[in-house]
């Protein structure tokens, strides 16, 4: 345990930091409630694991050798720990798909209770806390790719990584080595996290290892804690590497590791960038880490490093927990400098409650703006008409035509499940055979098509195909070379005549 933080914030009574950590935890746990009864449906993806969670049922409790999804034989290789967990859900008499519903927002809700609990724990103020839990709920990318479907695997690691902070504690102003079972705790958190979603598991590791060494008195207790940890998380999952390569070698790791966006030399780009969403979400971010470089507290800024360099492709989630401590730092330090000009604390006080429920108004609409094209629940109307492609023409191979990118295309990726049909234009599942690149680039080209005759073009990619899935540009497809089967308010589908 570190020494608790001398750092104070706003005098007010006793009373109010606790009052106001309740309200911050309250309010997120009241948005999670109302997304839970708001939807009767997974938000965004989580088709491709729905598929996961309903094959390792099949064969629980050990691990399918294979998954079926789209028309593809998916080699079993993703951490399959949240799929396990999801599968003894399903085995107990839940229904698989409320379990891929409910699971990653209830997941996301323990996840914010638990950093909450690590920022007590690391020594910061119930104030502290309870800025840093406002600001985190402010910004959509705390949540917007925990909480949808596919948030069953993102959700379960991002807590394996809270738990393994919570094992190892953040570093203070003083070193204190770690005790040899608090070392196989946070090794088998981390262990958890592989288990649970590769990204979470390398930032869970990188995470324990900055800990130790910005916290280690000597470098024999470093390599020995961090012996200790990587000893006991590759003994919790050196059964499932055995498992995928004695079934299928090395090369699902190969294929998948060409997605991750490592080693594409943008990592300084992406830096900035996580720091820019940081700042507009709250200027005061700014301050906050000059106070951290000057106190030499270098956890935070580690950490919004290592998200960029070794978790690129989903770096911008992680860092919101990096951005919210800065921007809370920056608020109590600009209060606690501004006291010693402003006379009346009254004024001071009231100011201050203002400017913060202004940047809290801000992410709340910056939330509202983004959620349409990221954060939606496929409509009712959609799973309708999935439902007659499934009664009509099962098996049958469509393109999909929108206006989303692949990652938001929830259309794209129910579309298999819902309609037992085969969509040709979908991203999900080329991970693991090597056309992740291809697809994606094809799919982008056929999304951006400037005319109907680039976009007829653009169809040729994806050959051979009988039928079209149209939310958009319908006028591209006339009725002598596509006669329309289906339509309603969204989607119109045709038949491609011979």
């Amino acid at each position: 345990m570190t020494a608790p933080s001398t750092q104070t914030g706003p005098r007010s009574a006793t009373w109010l930091p606790s009052a106001l950590l309740i309200v911050a935890l309250s309010a997120a746990l009241a948005f999670r409630a109302y997304l839970l009864a708001a939807n009767d449906f997974p938000i965004n993806d989580g088709a491709l694991f729905f598929e996961f969670v309903r094959a390792t049922a099949a064969t629980f409790p050990r691990l399918p050798a294979d998954a079926a999804y789209n028309g593809l034989t998916l080699p079993f290789a993703y951490p399959p720990l949240s799929f396990w967990l999801g599968a003894l859900l399903t085995k107990l008499g839940a229904d698989s798909l409320e379990v891929v519903r409910v699971l990653p927002i209830v997941m996301n809700t323990i996840y914010v209770g638990l950093f909450a609990l690590l920022l007590l724990r690391s020594g910061r103020s119930r104030l502290f806390t309870a800025l840093t839990i406002l600001f985190l709920s402010a910004t959509s990318l705390s949540f917007q790719w925990l909480m949808m479907g596919g948030g069953l695997s993102r959700g379960l690691g991002s807590i394996f990584l809270m738990l393994a902070l919570l094992a190892v504690t953040l570093p203070g102003r003083q070193r204190r080595d770690l005790p040899i079972l608090r070392a196989a705790a946070a090794g088998g958190a981390v262990g958890g996290a592989i288990l649970s979603h590769l990204e979470w598991g390398i930032l869970a590791a990188a995470c324990v290892v900055l800990s130790r060494a910005l916290g280690s008195t000597s470098i024999k207790s470093f390599i020995i804690s961090c012996a200790v940890a990587g000893a006991t998380a590759f003994t919790v999952i050196l059964p499932w590497l055995l498992f995928v390569v004695q079934t299928h070698g090395f090369e699902p790791f190969l294929s998948a590791g060409g997605t991750s966006s490592w080693g594409d030399g943008k990592w300084l780009a992406r830096l900035f960038g996580v720091i820019r969403l940081g700042v507009v979400s709250n200027p005061f971010a700014i301050v906050g880490f000059v106070v951290l470089v000057r106190r030499r507290e270098w956890f935070w800024i580690g950490f919004l490093l290592l998200c960029v360099t070794l978790t690129p492709r989903h770096a911008s989630t992680p860092a919101t927990l990096a951005n919210a401590v800065l921007g809370a730092q920056g608020i109590i330090t600009s209060y606690r400098f501004a006291a010693g000009y402003v006379r009346s604390k009254k004024l001071l006080n009231a100011s201050t409650m203002a400017l913060i429920a202004a940047l809290l108004a801000f992410g709340a609409y910056r939330i509202h703006l983004n959620a349409p094209a990221s954060f939606r629940v496929l409509p009712a109307e959609m799973r309708q008409a999935m439902a007659w492609v499934a009664a009509n023409y099962p098996g049958s191979r469509f393109v999909i035509v929108n206006d989303r990118a692949w990652y938001n295309d929830s259309t794209g990726e129910w579309f298999p499940t819902l309609a037992s049909a085969n969509s040709v234009t979908t991203v999900q599942g080329r991970e693991w055979n090597g056309e992740f690149t291809r697809w994606v680039e094809s799919f982008e080209a056929l999304r951006e098509s400037g005319s109907c005759n680039e976009l007829e073009a653009n169809l040729t990619r994806f050959q051979p195909f009988g039928f079209v899935w149209a939310e958009a540009r319908q006028d591209c497809f006339p009725s002598e070379r596509y006669q329309p089967l289906f339509r309603n308010d969204e989607v119109t589908i045709y038949r491609k005549r011979s």
